[in-house]
């Protein structure tokens, strides 16, 4: 497993032997070895996933250019079968923006795109450094000598501030959410969702909990995305199991990405303190090219899926109407063709191209408020902290899904 100051990989493996898809194959951090030699030696590959919750078998794309390439192949690929590879997508259920296609893909996205355009994101620039300074404050009451949990003291709790904030619920509703969110991303993980019956019954949970916020908002309208959401369904925009998709995507898509980005984040400055000290010498300079390298580096989704509907070729290999591909983003990140010493942590790099946000039609919604929340953490901690030192060992998620961490244990040394 590569380290996260590794610059060389050299490991080869017998293809038979690759796991980049099941769940358990991330229970110990991404397998970033498999990868690379996947890029090098097989940059299509077809894998058989031997994971229960799972589909049978996909291609996995791990190059930049190819990840790009499908990504605008509107022509032969699409996301009507689910956007990851879990077996639920081909029994039916709710189908949400992520399972949608031009023309419906693009009318149901702006529906409430407008709130997270980079000119309404900005509006949120000084209320969450307030936020995300008044957490750090709460974090490091403890002393200098006491490890944080960066995941549950920081990391989670400021993307689920802003986005219960922008959805228009209340931050008492914290640990519910929460505990739905985590069982959403995984079914096997045994702290999240130990079973695909537990995440069966948090999505359920979810739902209700979605009809009862629009009863709400019915009989108290107010500036939120949930009021913009019920007032499509009155007018016959959006039906009621849309409605509900589209809350669970927005509460759960709006919380993980930046939880696990800045997870990610402060684990590469706390193991790269000459990194840390470059950031503190000059954030004025360097806070925006950081967020970008820490969004690279983190890649808090580890792919989406495509399914093919129309016949093509990549790579010389034929690719059938019905396979699945898999789409790469932490792959394509540490790319060697694209990324000069792609294993090194530098938040001066420039260009950066990174796609942890995806590509095309499908690019993240919430893309530029997942930075604002990360440059507004990164700049109070610049505020306060001297250094930042590992603790303790890390836990991650049980999701090939999702980039995820459950445990990050730092000291937060203040500044004097």
């Amino acid at each position: 497993m590569v380290e996260s100051g590794s610059t060389t990989l050299d490991v080869s493996f017998d293809a038979a032997d690759i796991d980049v898809l099941s769940n358990l194959a991330y229970r110990n951090g991404p397998p970033h070895d498999q990868l690379k030699w996947l890029r090098r030696e097989q940059p299509l590959f077809r894998q058989q996933i031997d994971d229960p919750i799972m589909v049978g078998e996909s291609w996995v794309v791990s190059r930049h250019a190819d990840v790009l390439e499908v990504s605008r192949n509107l022509e032969h690929v699409g996301n009507f079968a689910g956007h990851n590879l879990r077996n639920d997508h081909d029994k039916g259920g709710v189908r949400h923006l992520l399972m949608m296609d031009r023309p419906e893909h693009t009318e149901k996205r702006l529906m409430v795109s407008r709130s997270f355009t980079p000119k309404v994101v900005r509006r949120y620039t000084e209320h969450y450094k307030s936020m995300a300074g008044r957490l750090l404050d709460t974090a490091m009451t403890s002393g200098d000598n006491d490890a944080i949990d960066i995941v549950d003291g920081l990391a989670v709790e400021f993307p689920m501030m802003a986005i219960v904030e922008l959805m228009g619920t209340s931050f008492d509703d914290r640990d519910r959410l929460l505990h739905w969110s985590n069982a959403t991303i995984s079914s096997l993980d045994p702290d999240y969702a130990p079973s695909p019956a537990s995440r069966a019954s948090a999505i359920a949970d979810m739902t209700t909990y979605a009809f009862e916020l629009a009863d709400l908002r019915r009989r108290e309208p107010a500036d939120d995305i949930v009021t913009e959401l019920v007032e499509q369904v009155d007018a016959g925009e959006l039906t009621e199991a849309e409605y509900a998709s589209y809350v669970i995507l927005v509460f759960v898509a709006g919380n993980e990405t930046t939880r696990n980005n800045i997870s990610w984040g402060l684990k590469a400055l706390s193991e790269n303190p000459e990194q840390w000290e470059l950031l503190r010498s000059d954030p004025d300079r360097h806070l925006d090219t950081a967020v970008e390298e820490i969004t690279r580096w983190a890649s808090p989704v580890n792919y989406m899926s495509r399914t093919v509907h129309t016949p093509l070729e990549l790579h010389g290999q034929a690719i059938e109407a019905g396979d699945k591909l898999a789409l790469m983003y932490l792959s394509a990140n540490r790319d060697e063709d694209v990324f000069n010493d792609p294993y090194n942590f530098d938040i001066t790099r420039d260009p950066n191209p990174q796609i942890a946000f995806g590509y095309g039609a499908h690019f993240c919604m919430g893309a530029h408020l997942a930075r604002l929340e990360t440059k507004s953490m990164l700049s109070e901690l610049v505020d306060r902290v001297d250094r930042l030192e590992p603790a303790g060992d890390v836990e991650h998620v049980w999701s090939s899904f999702i980039n995820g961490m459950k445990r990050l244990p730092l000291r937060l040394h203040p500044s004097e």
